[in-house]
């Protein structure tokens, strides 16, 4: 978690924590319970977003090193496909001398 993630989580837990206690005033009589509640609520919201952010984040890690791996493994097979048609392009080439000679004899 970046210290911005934590700072945003703890703003948004003060300002729920603000916002219910003035909006329960204005209702008259303000309870704690409620007061607590929303800050816990809000809390656990926020902590739910940071932990989706980090699974994200880590997901990402894992993707981008198949990608990695993927492109290596897909150069490897070009450059021995590479091979092998080239080899298979001058063994033809040899047998078209071949018969081109037997056939000119």
């Amino acid at each position: 978690m970046e210290q911005k993630d934590i700072g945003l989580a703890i703003v948004m837990i003060m300002s729920s924590l603000v916002l219910t206690y003035r909006w329960l005033e204005r209702l008259g009589g303000s309870d704690i319970i409620i007061v607590i509640s929303a800050m816990i609520l809000i809390g656990s919201l926020a902590t739910m977003i940071l932990f989706v952010d980090m699974r994200i984040r880590e997901l990402e890690t894992v993707i981008e090193s198949k990608e990695r791996s993927l492109r290596i493994n897909i150069l490897g097979v070009e450059e021995n496909l590479e091979k092998r048609i080239d080899n298979f392009t001058q063994k033809t080439n040899e047998k078209l001398g071949d018969f081109s000679k037997k056939f000119y004899r």
